[in-house]
């Protein structure tokens, strides 16, 4: 995540669920620890997403890398 941003999203395991949420006895912050490899990736999206207005599936589509000269 490091070229993205400074912070990690929390990724829970459905497992870390009732802790996290306080339904059973534990420390909330034992499930906090960094996803898991291949939990997370990213791709190139449009920069249409800055706009709220915009507001279809495809924004999340993946760009084309752009075409060498």
């Amino acid at each position: 995540m490091v070229p993205i941003h400074d912070r990690m999203p929390v990724v829970l395991e459905t497992a870390s669920w009732p802790v996290w949420l306080c339904e059973v006895d534990g420390d909330p912050a034992t499930p906090l620890r960094p996803a898991a490899g291949g939990v997370l990736r990213a791709w190139p999206i449009s920069t249409r997403v800055n706009a709220p207005s915009n507001n279809t599936p495809d924004l999340l589509n993946e760009l084309e890398p752009p075409l060498a000269d």
